[in-house]
């Protein structure tokens, strides 16, 4: 059965090109761009596509790495280093057919023998994947020919064509993964469109265009990633010409950014649900009576208007609508601070008892202003709270850490799926088996009629069965609420008006790989 159309996958393509006005030019065609600078708010913790964690990380690797295929703005599969794939009547094999004339930016040639080695790599226990449980489906990957791999599933899985366009699937040179070991992810050697060539920490990511791209090769020569936590500051550098791209820019700032000639303000919804994780195996959170009492502590609306200016929306289920599987919760967390003091007197709750909470600040929309509203919502109640703001780097890793070593209590953090459907949120973040350090579940949330569920949705092949399995275990998530549930946020980028055909995605990503001078 043929999964993939390789003509029809190229013709999206192009209709996507045709539409940004752009066709599929020559490079030499386009004016050439010398040098792009894309001010962020985060620094990246690595480059390694298998340790990744972040949403805006993974789009600055996806520069340098590829994977099998691109999962356009509408949910296309578009070919990158596969041309085709081929599944059994069964649903437990691949035939994966690989392009040729591909070659790593290191010169290692890319082939069959090369994706083997990096599936390998992704599945040894041994290599650090925080999001493993997307692909724990996966048994292994064996070599047909030089052109050819087979992937073999532990068991069929519906939605595995959109599995294979995940970074997990990017593969590094294996030379280059030899050659620096765990240190790989400080210098990515991938196939794609830039080749990475300089990480001053604190300062800036530097690409140069890949000339022996496969593709066609972008107009932007070359791609600097500037790190700059204050999103004023990376502002009035764009206003001043310092940067051409923000991401993120502060949602106050945005109508002044629409009102400039010189700036073109762009932004799309995204699957990125925003949240404050609560350690349920931890002090106080272990009581849902208290995590549900922070819940109605919490004016969420009110948030996403005055904090936000409208660039969220508050959440009604554990994830976005978009996904197959969701279901809004049975009773709604609306804003009732006396229902909250009702139940944290329920839970005996200690107010003489202080909560840390931790934020993380410059990687999601207004991130600390979220944070400080959520900390003043609950000090209303008589909740005292500590509130500790953290680079990037420094959070990610802190909540990241084990049970027994960690200090956090209550988090803020994100959770952006690949693809529309529940299981990467369900499987992803809220099954026992995703709590740190195995995985990205920082609630450290546990509860085994969930996890049967999810089990069970993951092997269905009767998709109504599957969503109606996908939909019951989501009740039980918001039910439990080991988070403060809070907004879906859109991505937002302003940019100099000066360039055209800038590529936004629901999973909240940007592209600039067919941008070019606008007329």
């Amino acid at each position: 059965m043929k999964t993939l159309n390789r003509l029809k996958m190229v013709a999206v393509l192009v209709t996507i090109l045709a539409a940004l006005g752009i066709w599929l030019m020559p490079t030499d065609a386009r004016a050439q761009i010398n040098e792009f600078v894309i001010g962020v708010g985060a620094e990246p913790d690595t480059l390694d596509p298998v340790g990744q964690t972040t949403g805006i990380i993974i789009n600055m690797m996806l520069y340098t790495c590829e994977p099998f295929f691109w999962l356009d703005p509408d949910t296309n599969l578009v070919p990158l280093l596969a041309t085709s794939t081929e599944s059994s009547p069964d649903g437990l094999t691949y035939v994966v057919k690989l392009r040729k004339g591909v070659t790593f930016h290191d010169g290692t040639p890319f082939n069959a023998a090369a994706v083997k080695w990096n599936i390998d790599r992704l599945l040894d226990p041994k290599t650090r994947v925080p999001l493993r449980a997307w692909v724990r489906m996966f048994q292994g990957c064996s070599v047909v020919d030089d052109y050819t791999v087979k992937l073999t599933l532990k068991h069929p899985y519906l939605a595995f064509d959109q599995v294979m366009s995940f970074f997990l699937f990017a593969p590094i040179s294996p030379s280059a993964g030899k050659k620096y070991g765990k240190d790989i992810g400080r210098h990515p050697v991938g196939t794609g469109p830039y080749k990475f060539v300089e990480w001053v920490p604190g300062q800036r990511i530097v690409m140069e265009r890949n000339e022996d791209y496969w593709a066609e090769k972008p107009a932007i020569k070359k791609i600097v990633w500037k790190i700059v936590p204050e999103a004023a500051t990376r502002e009035a550098m764009l206003v001043s010409g310092d940067i051409d791209l923000v991401y993120k820019p502060s949602p106050s700032s945005v109508p002044a950014l629409k009102a400039n000639p010189a700036v073109t303000v762009a932004s799309l919804p995204t699957w990125r649900n925003v949240y404050m994780a609560m350690n349920c195996q931890k002090g106080v959170f272990k009581n849902k009576l208290v995590r549900q009492a922070f819940n109605y502590a919490v004016d969420k609306k009110a948030i996403c208007k005055k904090v936000l200016f409208d660039l969220a929306v508050p959440v009604k289920g554990p994830m976005s609508p978009a996904m197959f599987g969701y279901a809004e919760g049975d009773t709604q967390y609306d804003y009732n601070p006396e229902k909250a003091k009702e139940l944290l007197k329920k839970a005996n709750f200690d107010f003489s008892q202080t909560i840390h909470m931790a934020t993380p600040h410059g990687r999601l929309l207004f991130d600390k202003q979220v944070s400080e509203a959520i900390q003043a919502y609950l000090q209303a109640i008589g909740v005292k709270v500590e509130l500790r703001v953290q680079d990037w780097p420094t959070h990610i890793a802190s909540v990241l850490a084990p049970l027994d070593k960690t200090r956090h209590e209550i988090s803020m953090l994100a959770w952006c799926p690949l693809m529309a459907d529940a299981d990467l949120i369900l499987n992803g973040v809220f099954t026992c088996r995703t709590n740190p350090p195995k995985g990205l579940g920082i609630a450290f949330y546990c509860n085994p009629e969930l996890d049967k569920l999810v089990d069970r949705a993951e092997i269905e092949l009767d998709k109504n069965k599957r969503k109606a399995l996908l939909q019951n275990a989501s009740r039980i998530v918001w039910e439990g609420a080991p988070w403060i549930f809070l907004h879906q946020e859109k991505i937002v980028v302003a940019c100099m008006s000066k360039y055209k055909g800038l590529i936004l995605a629901p999973y909240e990503m940007f592209f600039t790989h067919w941008m070019t001078l606008a007329k």
